[in-house]
């Protein structure tokens, strides 16, 4: 069965995820030792229903979006190849996304044609802060 068939159906390759370097994180917390009910990884079609969007509440006015409005943005930035990179971290004792960090990368005329990356929307659930998550994912 497909991915996309599980309904997972990620917004980037989460083996990108395998390529970050932990070793200068600062704190107790790295990617390799997160404990056995947290996972990090792209956001996916499926966060819908495991409360994304009332994480993203937990910072700023999110509005009342249905799940077609959800799939129509998440295949618009998924369209937009190496943008847009939404990491979420889940609870998968609980099946809910308990944190989560946006990187846009936006392509630039300037510097020989550069790159610029600018990390926006880290929220971690309130009932998980003070565990360093967000420093992790930021």
């Amino acid at each position: 069965m497909s991915d996309i068939q599980n309904n997972i159906y990620y917004l980037f390759d989460p083996k990108l995820l395998d390529d970050i370097n932990t070793c200068n994180f600062v704190g107790k917390i790295t990617l390799e030792n997160l404990g056995s009910h947290l996972k990090v990884r792209p956001l996916c079609l499926s966060d819908y229903e495991k409360g994304y969007l009332k994480l993203l509440s937990e910072l700023t006015k999110v509005g009342d979006i249905s799940y077609e409005q959800f799939q129509a943005r998440f295949n618009s930035m998924k369209s937009c190849s190496n943008t847009y990179y939404i990491v979420v971290i889940e609870d998968t004792s609980t099946g809910l996304i308990i944190g989560s960090a946006t990187l846009v990368i936006e392509q630039k005329f300037i510097h020989n044609t550069s790159s610029r990356g600018r990390i926006e929307d880290v929220v971690i659930k309130n009932d998980y802060r003070g565990q360093q998550l967000g420093k992790l994912i930021r």
